[in-house]
Order: C-alpha cells, then structure tokens, then sequence
C-alpha cells in the first residue's frame, strides 16, 4: 500500500541504479502509479550497460517519453546536497530504491563449496570446468551429479594468470 499513498501524495522517488533491476521497476512504478515522479541514476555513462547500445537506448528513449528522469554518470551520495541539486531533488526524494551491486544468495551449500572472494565479497558455487560443484580443496562435491550453472557459481576456474576459464560479470541481482 506504501505505492498506493505514494502516488496520492505525488511523490518523487529516486532509483539508483539503471541496470535491469532499476529500469524494469521504474519503468513498472510509472505504469501503475503515474502521478509519482521518477528519478533513475547510474554511475556508468548511459542505463543498461550490459546491452547492445540500441536496446539500451530504445530503453533510455522509453523512459524519457514517460518521464522518467535519468541521470548516468552520476554517483550516489545521499548526504551531499550538491548531488540532490543535481539530480533536481534539491529537497531529496520522499522513497529510494538502491538497485545496485551483486550478492551471492547460496547460503544453502555447504561452506565448504563456496567461494571465500569474488563480488560482493564471495559466497559463489565454485565449480570445475564440467560445472561440477566442487570444495575449496578442489575435489568435487558430493558424487559429481551436481552442477552450478548461471549466476550462483563463481564465475571463473583457476587463479590468474593461470586461468581455466576466466571471470565472467555478474549482471544479475538475486
């Protein structure tokens, strides 16, 4: 309901980040609450910097027509008044959303599976390069019938510069 009195009241919500978790839900909260306005930001030079440049753009062009604000190569700092003057919130948004950086949500493996370092602090499914789920010792885990596959493993096999397969960005959110 917190959507529901957020569009009586005309209030501005800012979403940091214009990855595809941000831009879908701007894009949602503009369908189906139109009198919130909305202000999307994202530190890399254009939205969805993951997709070829057309789809980002027809993205970037969408969000325009329905007016929806967007601010790339703009870093968020909710405490500096410069950034919110900025933006055109000089007196901040009433809701942020932070869509942004990645975590591992394997919390069901064993320790022993997981990946001490790695984006945002590791927690990924290691594996071999059968995608076998494997231990940190490097022998696999349980009878090599489990498999890690998309955006829950590691994303790399070996160390560099000895790389089996090297790492791979996650550009999905959990």
């Amino acid at each position: 309901h917190r959507l529901i009195d957020l569009n009586k009241k005309k209030a501005n919500i800012l979403i940091v980040g214009a990855g595809f978790i941000g831009v879908e839900w701007a894009t949602e909260i503009e369908h189906f609450f139109p009198d919130i306005s909305l202000t999307i930001i994202d530190a890399l030079p254009r939205v969805l910097g993951p997709l070829p440049d057309g789809a980002a753009a027809y993205c970037s062009d969408y969000m325009h027509a329905v007016g929806i604000k967007e601010f790339c190569d703009t870093k968020y700092d909710a405490k500096s008044p410069e950034f919110w003057k900025k933006i055109g919130m000089p007196n901040g948004a009433d809701l942020e959303y932070v869509c942004i950086g990645v975590k591992a949500s394997n919390y069901f493996m064993p320790q022993e599976t997981l990946s001490e370092k790695g984006p945002g602090g590791g927690g990924w499914i290691l594996m071999n390069e059968y995608m076998q789920v494997k231990k940190r010792d490097g022998s696999v885990w349980g009878d090599g019938s489990i498999f890690a596959v998309g955006d829950c493993n590691y994303g790399c096999i070996g160390s560099p510069p000895n790389w089996v397969m090297p790492p791979v960005p996650k550009i999905s959110y959990p």
